[in-house]
């Protein structure tokens, strides 16, 4: 968990560096054991070392008394906001105590996949050899993909009976690159690519067809073009990069020995969820996106919604434990699947948890520190931001910013396309043909088109805003009117869409956007925003520090 904690300390650390100015306080000589007052708390020098020495590790910064300053003035600041200023505003943040909670609970977990994962993991002499054989071969290689492992078989079948990756390449790819060069990669190194798909293409021999191999995407389906050796190994280049590949193997590691660990404790498979309970659940969740005010639910479902061995979880207990989490987490509960996925990983978080708890990880002081270190970390943000939301400007500034940054208040460019939508792939292939052999695309979307509304109107959508469009988005946008797109598979259907018309948006008008503007200005101006504040609080409070002490600190 070493990464970890560098990850916090460097976060605290630089947040603060970005707040922090010259010493205008008392340099004074304090007892050898105190760096530094701040009112009538006082800086040890042990918690000082500490804190600089995390940093400096975590930083890569070599020793100097600039940074050692810089460091302690951010000491300094820390406790002149926490413990010199009226934060009941923050404390009392139902969103605040949340996120204190959550980052509890992750650290608890995370020091558990440490200790009982990470640190378990073996590296054999044989595994970082072939590791660096690896990484001097270069492998050129194309592949078929597919959403699901049905349709990847499918594509196996049909290579081994003849069929070429050229024209299938037309028919899976929407990327013009990949359909039009029967989707050959190019040459790639050991860590270039998905890791499952790299060992199923280093097993290869030149011209081998892998079966379909299920990666972090979907499912491809490979053929090796090349292998290209680096004919000159040798020991003394092993050994000098033996210590990187260790890194390397440990990290791609990683996800298998969660997974096996997670094994023998979880099965996705046989949690029990009441359909009828979840779908309404989605729509009783007590939180409000617009303003973060939870609600009163509406009528609850009696009965067990989750099962898992020896756990049951009714609506009202799955409700509460959604409202815990944080809300940049909770609003991505979108849909009855991400729900149904986000109850599984609270049974597999409470099981995990309860292991850690029979481990004694809750009450290991470094499990306690780090909580300390992420909770001044989320303490620090949420005051930023309260800070920052307290700042009012002119409005001849908020309208000059305005002025100086267009793009910032841009209406969403709006695009206008003809759709075509059908069930079977094969048979969108064949209406694509149609219209390449000139078939009028509004009469098939007329006779053809699933969707009746838009068939009606032979397929016209109308202008919309690009977002709309999902992941679509970025392809249609990159489109030139009159080009055809597709097939593209969505969800169970298969769409052949040409683009008819784009529009650029307007700027939106100053009164408009007024609220935003200011919001942004803020962003722009915290750093000069949170030195006006924390100078007024230097001003009301008495600050000493002993700068030639600061100076001579031994520091590992």
């Amino acid at each position: 968990m070493i990464k970890q904690y560098r990850t916090v300390f460097k976060f605290i650390c630089i947040f603060l560096l970005l707040i922090s100015h010259t010493f205008q306080s008392q340099q004074l000589a304090l007892p050898k054991e105190v760096l530094a007052e701040v009112g009538t708390t006082k800086i040890n020098t042990t918690d000082f070392v500490t804190r600089y020495s995390e940093y400096i590790l975590a930083s890569g910064i070599k020793d100097n008394i600039v940074t050692r300053r810089a460091i302690l003035n951010n000491m300094i600041n820390e406790t002149l906001l926490r413990q010199y200023d009226d934060n009941k505003k923050i404390f009392d943040n139902p969103e605040y105590k949340k996120e204190l909670k959550w980052a509890e609970k992750q650290t608890v977990l995370a020091f558990l996949k440490d200790r009982d994962i990470y640190a378990k993991m073996k590296v054999t002499e044989a595994e970082l050899r072939d590791a660096f054989y690896k990484t001097n071969l270069k492998i050129s290689a194309r592949h078929l993909f597919a959403e699901t492992e049905e349709e990847a078989k499918s594509l196996y079948q049909l290579l081994q009976t003849g069929q070429d990756f050229s024209t299938l390449a037309k028919q899976v790819f929407t990327d013009s690159t990949l359909r039009n060069n029967g989707g050959y990669l190019g040459f790639f190194s050991w860590g270039d690519m998905d890791p499952t798909f790299e060992d199923a293409a280093y097993s290869l021999k030149p011209g081998e067809i892998s079966k379909p191999v299920k990666t972090q995407f979907g499912y491809s389906v490979i053929k090796v073009e090349e292998r290209v050796p680096n004919p000159l190994l040798t020991e003394t280049e092993f050994l000098k990069n033996k210590k990187h590949i260790e890194r390397t193997v440990r990290m791609r590691k990683r996800g298998i020995a969660e997974a096996e660990f997670v094994s023998k404790y979880f099965n996705a498979g046989k949690v029990t969820v009441d359909e009828k309970i979840l779908s309404k659940t989605l729509d009783n969740l007590s939180y409000s996106t617009a303003d973060l005010v939870e609600s009163a639910p509406k009528e609850l479902t009696s009965g067990v919604l989750v099962r898992y061995q020896n756990r049951v979880y009714s609506q009202k207990d799955i409700l509460q434990r959604i409202n815990a989490i944080p809300f940049f987490h909770r609003e991505k509960i979108s849909s009855v699947k991400a729900l149904e996925a986000t109850i599984k990983g609270l049974v597999l978080q409470d099981i995990l948890f309860g292991l850690a708890e029979k481990k004694g990880y809750t009450k290991s002081e470094e499990v306690l520190a780090t909580i300390e270190k992420y909770n001044s970390n989320i303490f620090l943000k949420y005051k930023r931001a309260e800070v920052a939301e307290a700042k009012t400007f002119p409005e001849s500034d908020v309208r000059k910013f305005y002025d100086d940054n267009p793009a910032y208040f841009k209406n969403e460019d709006q695009i206008n396309i003809q759709e075509i939508i059908v069930s079977r792939k094969t048979f969108a292939d064949t209406l694509l043909e149609k219209i390449k052999s000139g078939s009028d695309f509004g009469n098939l979307a007329f006779m053809y088109s699933k969707r009746s509304w838009s068939a009606k109107n032979k397929g016209v959508m109308g202008f919309a805003d690009l977002s709309k469009f999902g992941g679509l988005k970025d392809t249609l946008s990159k489109s030139e009117v009159g080009n055809i797109i597709g097939p593209v598979k969505i969800q169970d259907m298969f769409g052949i869409f040409k683009v008819l018309g784009k529009k650029t948006g307007a700027i939106k008008k100053f009164d408009e956007v007024k609220n935003l503007a200011e919001k942004l200005l803020r962003k722009e101006k915290s750093k000069p925003i949170m030195e006006e504040y924390i100078t007024g609080l230097r001003q009301k409070t008495i600050v000493k520090w002993d700068d030639n002490q600061l100076s001579l600190l031994t520091v590992n």
